[in-house]
């Protein structure tokens, strides 16, 4: 019986009468859609998925360490204690790989169609999926993979050979842009109607295109000098004010809401969903944004219910003076935290934008923040890859952070979260005051403040802005892309975080993930090839060192 593997392509077995309802094609993630299907369909429900996939794992949550369990659910939690085993790794190899398998589809048709503008697109998404494979796992198959019955046994390319191969395809996905803007005629009718990322605006497009090369430059910048292509590509990226907002058409019903306010938020009825019960903010996330005063604080953390101590004497907040604070994070990793009457919860307004429960479901998801790029460049300045120095660094830190605030102005304003929250008990003295003054007025007087944390000016070394830097674009990366938080700091070592305090064995950061169990089973060979794997000490390829982490404490 021949071996299938998890990237070839699986016939669902799918029908879809029309395509006129994007949000009803995200059933199966873990299966590729018939070849059949039409590439506008297949390009929704490939969006759609990875949009979805983008923030619904609390366990990447946990690997950033914007999350960690709460008081008021038990069970194993192997991304905090380390005892993670192969088969939970199954779903980030499977679904990046059915993925790649569905934009190979979309990619053919798009070729067959002579049409570049959806050659481009899956050309920038089947490097997103790649990228996100090879920072899990290093080594991943890539010129094999998703062959189908071509290619069962695929071989493992070394990461930075993908890493290579993934910044030429992002400049020919930039050129097949270009190719399709210069066509007469050329039309994105169709395209923008199943397009749910950038609704078909390729300039927009192309500008994404270069901010994933850019990421993957940033990436791999620590190991190589990449100072004369991210010169090349620096004003080409997303404007730093611009954010790439998905939104297929949410509405408040179930499967069909905003995936990260469904998951992490609320019901349809309004009830508190479970996901958003099961988790809580880190003490570290929490402790950052309340005293280095961010206007976000309001937006990100939902505070306690209840102040005193948690019932189940799983804390001690006396002893640290914090009995009468309403924002208290949850020690990273703690097995038997505070509950969630006593520990503050995630924000209203960074799941829905607002404090409505009409509006909350309907809130775009934002995939790609032109922050993001700020940072990067900001990064690139300081330490001399792109011309400017010191100022150019302070220009681009300053506005990105400005662009990252900016961007949750309503959510900041909004003085409804206590009548709203109300009916879920909380006590209105509990909300942090609206900020009454624009986003970006906001962000100036964060940025202003006497606080060597925030403020450029006051900052005496390169290490502090580095920190800094990498520090806001953790905070600017919650509920938008964990996975991106966690690869930066494994990256960059900023911020300083701590181990888990419930960590089994050694006094690290995890670093990677196992090769998943069926691909152990199925492709046995080329997995033994690439020799044991330790989850602490093999490191993907950009990652230079995995030093010692001091154990998070806990309010004992």
């Amino acid at each position: 019986m021949k071996r299938i593997l998890s990237y070839m392509i699986v016939l669902s077995g799918l029908l879809f009468a029309s395509c006129s309802d994007w949000l009803d094609i995200n059933k199966d993630p873990n299966n590729a859609l018939k070849s059949d299907v039409s590439k506008d369909l297949l390009l929704s429900y490939v969006e759609n998925t990875m949009n979805r996939a983008q923030t619904s794992s609390s366990d990447i949550h946990f690997m950033a360490q914007h999350l960690s369990k709460s008081g008021d659910y038990s069970g194993a939690y192997p991304f905090l204690t380390g005892l993670i085993q192969a088969q939970q790794s199954d779903t980030y190899w499977d679904t990046p790989y059915q993925l790649i398998a569905n934009l190979r589809t979309i990619r053919a048709k798009a070729v067959e169609d002579n049409d570049p503008g959806y050659e481009a697109i899956a050309i920038a998404l089947t490097v997103q999926n790649f990228q996100k494979l090879v920072d899990i796992f290093n080594n991943v198959p890539y010129t094999e993979a998703a062959l189908g019955v071509e290619s069962t046994s695929p071989t493992y390319d070394k990461g930075d050979y993908i890493y290579d191969r993934l910044i030429e395809e992002c400049e020919t996905a930039a050129a097949k842009i270009d190719e399709a803007l210069a066509l007469p005629g050329y039309s994105t009718t169709k395209l923008a109607a199943s397009d749910i990322t950038c609704h078909g605006n390729l300039q927009q497009w192309k500008r994404y295109i270069y901010t994933i090369e850019l990421g993957l430059l940033m990436r791999i910048s620590n190991i190589r000098d990449v100072s004369a292509q991210v010169t090349a590509i620096k004003d080409k990226v997303l404007n730093i004010e611009e954010n790439i907002n998905a939104n297929p058409g949410y509405y408040k019903e179930t499967d069909k809401m905003n995936p990260t306010y469904q998951s992490f938020g609320f019901t349809s009825v309004n009830a508190v969903a479970s996901g958003h019960q099961q988790v809580r903010p880190t003490a570290f996330l929490v402790d950052f944004l309340k005293y280095n005063n961010d206007p976000r604080l309001r937006v990100y953390i939902e505070p306690r219910k209840q102040l005193g101590e948690d019932l189940k004497n799983n804390s001690n907040y006396t002893k640290y003076g914090l009995e009468n604070d309403y924002y208290i994070g949850v020690p990273y990793g703690q097995m038997s935290p505070p509950d969630c009457n006593h520990s503050a919860g995630i924000g209203m307004g960074i799941l829905g934008g607002s404090s409505s429960f009409t509006t909350g479901p309907q809130n775009p998801l934002t995939v790609k923040s032109g922050a993001e790029a700020g940072f990067f460049l900001a990064e690139a300045a300081l330490r001399g890859l792109i011309p400017g120095g010191d100022d150019e660094a302070k220009r681009y830190y300053e506005a990105a952070v400005v662009s990252a605030i900016s961007r949750y102005e309503k959510a900041i304003q909004d003085d409804g979260y206590a009548a709203t929250l109300k009916t879920l008990n909380f006590p209105e003295e509990a909300f942090a005051p609206a900020i009454t003054v624009s986003g970006e007025q906001a962000a100036k007087d964060y940025l202003a403040q006497g606080n060597s944390a925030v403020n450029w000016d006051l900052m005496t070394t390169t290490e502090q802005k580095l920190e800094a830097i990498h520090t806001q674009k953790w905070i600017t990366l919650y509920f938008v892309s964990p996975y991106e938080a966690w690869s930066e700091q494994r990256r960059s070592d900023y911020p300083r975080l701590t181990r888990s305090a419930s960590i089994a064995n050694g006094n690290k950061l995890i670093a990677r993930f196992h090769y998943p169990d069926k691909e152990r089973i199925l492709n046995g060979d080329r997995v033994r090839a690439e020799g044991e794997i330790d989850i602490y000490e093999s490191l993907v390829f950009w990652d230079k060192k995995n030093d010692y982490a001091p154990e998070t404490p806990v309010y004992e």
